[in-house]
């Protein structure tokens, strides 16, 4: 096994979890199975989707109710989709006993397949 052979992977992993986070509803559900709908504010999200913008999402929500760097870290695409490249190169890399430098070969390709993968499954929804 080399890295090339979790590469792929975990550029169908990030893009998984850019879908999820920003095109579902999975921080309701969430909070309904876990008991936690105040805690994550649910109510409030509910009430501003139904007064403010009917189309939202969590992460929108979140930045336009607590502006911060960490709302909008989370709640723009191309930030996470970084972040999140950037984070899971440098774990894949380390796995296999690459030298560092490695991680920096790879992000360009992992980071725009992974956020070009994600573009398009949001278009075809």
């Amino acid at each position: 096994m080399n890295l090339t052979d979790f590469n792929i992977p975990l550029i169908f992993f990030v893009s998984f979890i850019l879908v999820i986070w920003f095109e579902s509803d999975i921080v309701q559900t969430f909070a309904n199975i876990t008991n936690t709908r105040n805690f994550l504010k649910i109510p409030d999200f509910e009430k501003y989707k139904l007064e403010e913008c009917i189309l939202s999402n969590y992460p929108t929500f979140l930045y336009e109710t607590r502006p911060g760097y960490l709302t909008k870290l989370i709640s723009c695409p191309i930030c996470l989709c970084f972040w999140l490249t950037l984070f899971s190169t440098n774990i894949l890399v380390y796995t296999f006993g690459y030298q560092q430098w490695f991680s920096l070969l790879i992000l360009p390709v992992n980071y725009i397949s992974s956020l070009l993968l994600y573009l398009i499954i949001k278009k075809l929804l």
